[in-house]
């Protein structure tokens, strides 16, 4: 698969768990721009490894965030 499909896919699967993430009451405390940044991170990393559904992306980018944002301050 080329850059560009790669870029397109992930733009899409971006878009899907945005939409979520930004209303997620347990990752509402980071800033916008740490959010994005790893987001795009987790996204990344799963397509290089071969995921290419937009759905599937999403929802393993948000886990992948959640559980390395929203743990309790104290830890």
């Amino acid at each position: 698969m080329n850059q560009q499909m790669q870029d397109a896919i992930v733009s899409v699967a971006f878009d899907k768990a945005w939409r979520f993430v930004e209303k997620d009451p347990l990752l509402a405390h980071n800033r916008k721009t740490i959010l994005h940044s790893r987001l795009c991170t987790f996204l990344e990393s799963s397509i290089k490894r071969g995921e290419r559904n937009t759905l599937n992306l999403a929802n393993e980018a948000i886990r992948n965030l959640r559980a390395e944002l929203a743990r309790p301050a104290e830890q």
